[in-house]
């Protein structure tokens, strides 16, 4: 991956395969995070669990739900959100799209399982911080 100059992490864009056709569409994801994952994501331009600490990452498919999840008072050690653009078809593969918190979330959410993050790392399009 490289960075560019808004620093999103981006990997080249191939609009058509060799026979021309379209590729595989794309879908958003958003995933609030907090400074230690900021920097890591900002140094590595991928996601890492935290050893001994996490074993998952979830990811909201609408931003504006996001966002106001991240801004909940609870949520007080969030600073900022990634805008994530992955492949559909290798999401609807390794995603887990039970809703988390469907009172919030009402557009839903994603799981990525510990043992599905590389892949996931691996077919990520952009990682941009937005907000």
């Amino acid at each position: 991956m490289s960075i560019n100059k808004t620093s999103c992490f981006t990997e080249p864009k191939q609009e058509n395969n060799k026979n021309g056709f379209e590729v595989p569409k794309t879908i958003k994801l958003y995933r609030a995070v907090g400074v230690e994952e900021y920097l890591s994501i900002m140094k590595i331009g991928k996601f890492a669990l935290r050893e001994g600490r996490d074993t998952v990452k979830y990811f909201g498919l609408d931003f504006e739900e996001t966002l106001l999840f991240a801004n909940k008072a609870f949520n007080n050690s969030l600073v900022a959100v990634f805008e994530v653009e992955i492949k559909h078809t290798v999401l609807n593969k390794i995603g887990d799209f039970t809703n988390v918190d469907p009172f919030l979330f009402k557009k839903g959410t994603v799981e990525i399982q510990e043992e599905v993050l590389e892949d996931f790392n691996k077919a990520i399009l952009k990682v941009c911080p937005i907000f």
